[in-house]
């Protein structure tokens, strides 16, 4: 149906600032669990490498988030998936039968750290979804469009 005028579709948001910059630090934070941490467990047991691979697959898509090439639905899924690999990492290493005084130190560090990241992630996500959603409703051309929606 032709229209008189033509509305451009609306851009996929893009993560902020502080968005990229918590994909960095959580980037930061697992290259030197991956130091620290998955170096010697994986020389102590090359069978934990496996359980590893999520893990390195989503710090590469943190290195993508890092670089901005993301949009937010994008990133809200890396990081649901991430805190579930945290989650999943701190099992896995309770379960090894003797880690050292300094892992469990540095398991402790690494796990609460990137649990902060996360959750500060995932809420400044919701916190910019929201303030897109309020000024959404504001605009009197969404009015009319959901007006329009409900007369159908």
């Amino acid at each position: 149906m032709p229209t008189s005028h033509v509305h451009p579709l609306p851009a996929v948001p893009k993560l902020s600032r502080i968005g990229r910059a918590l994909a960095g630090a959580q980037v930061l934070k697992e290259t030197l669990s991956i130091i620290f941490l998955g170096l010697p467990l994986v020389k102590a047991a090359p069978l934990v490498l496996l359980s590893a691979l999520p893990g390195v697959v989503l710090y590469l898509l943190h290195w993508h988030l890092a670089l901005g090439r993301a949009g937010r639905v994008f990133a809200t899924a890396v990081w649901v998936f991430t805190l579930l690999d945290e989650l999943w990492g701190l099992l896995l290493f309770q379960e090894l039968d003797s880690p050292t005084r300094n892992q469990v130190r540095l398991l402790h560090w690494s796990y609460f750290l990137g649990l902060a990241i996360i959750l500060l992630a995932l809420g400044e996500l919701v916190w910019r979804w929201q303030r897109r959603r309020a000024k959404a409703q504001r605009n009197v051309h969404h009015q009319a469009l959901l007006a329009a929606r409900q007369r159908r």
